[in-house]
């Protein structure tokens, strides 16, 4: 038996062959799944989803590289995790990997975004979906000062090296591996 605990299988190229997609995935032998959500305005599409198959969950969040979109509050979060399909909250974290212009000074709406899904997953006793990229060290400390590992969760696309990994397992959450450490 096998979950995938983070797939997207509301994008585009997904979502327009789902039922094949699901079976491939039996196929394989990979009976649960989490779609992870990234955005508030495709949320509907991950709940759809998750309502309409057994095995798929759902996760509610706003991934850190997303920035014209819909803010979420903590009260937002919290009636959203409110779905019997819902599991998770995020996905969300820091995103320093293209910075472009920018200085991380700049990144602050998500260092404030993080907080707002850490206070969420306090709220609602569900585990976060973290994602950090080339920003270890605010990612690490702000889930310190915000307690994240009291609801605790998953380092997802994690790239960071083993000292890093310590410290986030130390605060109650599991490392992913994800398809980004191919490149």
């Amino acid at each position: 038996m096998f979950v995938d605990s983070h797939c997207h299988i509301n994008f585009e190229g997904l979502a327009d062959r789902l039922p094949q997609v699901l079976e491939n995935m039996r196929e394989q032998s990979v009976t649960h799944a989490l779609c992870v959500s990234v955005d508030l305005e495709t949320l509907p599409s991950v709940l759809d989803i998750a309502s309409r198959y057994e095995n798929v969950y759902a996760s509610v969040g706003v991934h850190p590289d997303h920035e014209d979109v819909q803010e979420p509050s903590v009260a937002d979060l919290v009636e959203l995790a409110k779905h019997p399909k819902v599991v998770a909250i995020g996905e969300t974290g820091l995103d320093y990997f293209r910075l472009g212009e920018r200085t991380i000074d700049d990144m602050e709406w998500q260092r404030e975004r993080f907080r707002v899904h850490i206070r969420a997953a306090h709220a609602t006793g569900k585990p976060l979906i973290v994602h950090t990229r080339a920003a270890s060290e605010d990612t690490l400390r702000i889930m310190e000062e915000e307690r994240a590992g009291e609801p605790g969760g998953v380092m997802h696309c994690f790239t960071e090296p083993w000292a890093i990994a310590e410290r986030a397992i130390a605060q109650n959450f599991f490392i992913s591996l994800s398809g980004i450490v191919t490149f």
